[in-house]
């Protein structure tokens, strides 16, 4: 009998950002979606981390949700396809000049080895299914379809961080594969969504009374 294949031991992600930018000049051409073909796509989730880093106040720049929150969408998505995540070309294939560059990978370096030391691997065999990585590409992207709603704050104060909270754990815990941490990352999702359901309900309700409201006038005028 055959001895079953080892499974590759986990590389951080820091470290491969570390070889990154160890690698080539600092005026060498560097694009987001060279980052991301250059770590197999692990750095997606960094990605989504700085695109989703802009909404943990409470009150957010108005309308810059609404573009974060689709190209969060297009990120998860081809993750849910098993393709390597890419922004559009209009974004993805712009070349960074050397200060953003460095700024990026020494950032997104620092970032690593802080979160490093509390999302790790741990109880990942499940984690690695492809089912429950579609499930996690898709609570991403319901979630950054609901951070993408244009709504005003006040009075929708968090209506895009929590969002935010469940996309940045979600995302940290896939690209450490923490099946421990994750489930933190499932509370503050719930938490995120039950909140816009709330909301809804509310929204629908004001909505119907504003429609009786309307009708009443109609018939009163007539």
């Amino acid at each position: 009998m055959s001895p079953s294949p080892t499974q590759p031991p986990h590389e951080p992600l820091s470290r491969q950002l570390e070889k990154l930018l160890r690698q080539g000049g600092a005026a060498a051409p560097f694009t987001v979606n060279q980052l991301l073909a250059a770590t197999g796509g692990r750095s997606a989730g960094l990605v989504i981390v700085l695109l989703a880093l802009p909404f943990v106040a409470w009150v957010s720049v108005p309308g810059l949700s609404t573009l974060a929150g689709p190209m969060i969408a297009v990120l998860a998505w081809r993750m849910a396809r098993n393709q390597v995540p890419r922004l559009p070309a209009r974004l993805g294939d712009r070349p960074l000049t050397a200060k953003t560059r460095h700024a990026i990978l020494t950032g997104g370096l620092k970032a690593c080895r802080v979160i490093e030391k509390v999302i790790r691997p741990r109880r990942t065999r499940w984690l690695r299914w492809p089912w429950v990585r579609q499930f996690h590409a898709g609570l991403m992207i319901v979630l950054a379809l609901l951070m993408a709603l244009p709504l005003p704050s006040p009075p929708f104060f968090g209506s895009n961080t929590l969002p935010s909270y469940a996309i940045i754990l979600l995302a940290f815990c896939m690209m450490e594969e923490d099946g421990l941490m994750i489930w933190a990352a499932y509370l503050m999702s719930l938490i995120a969504i039950g909140y816009f359901v709330i909301l809804g309900g509310l929204i629908a309700r004001h909505l119907v009374e504003w429609i009786e409201l309307l009708l009443r006038l109609l018939q009163w005028s007539g």
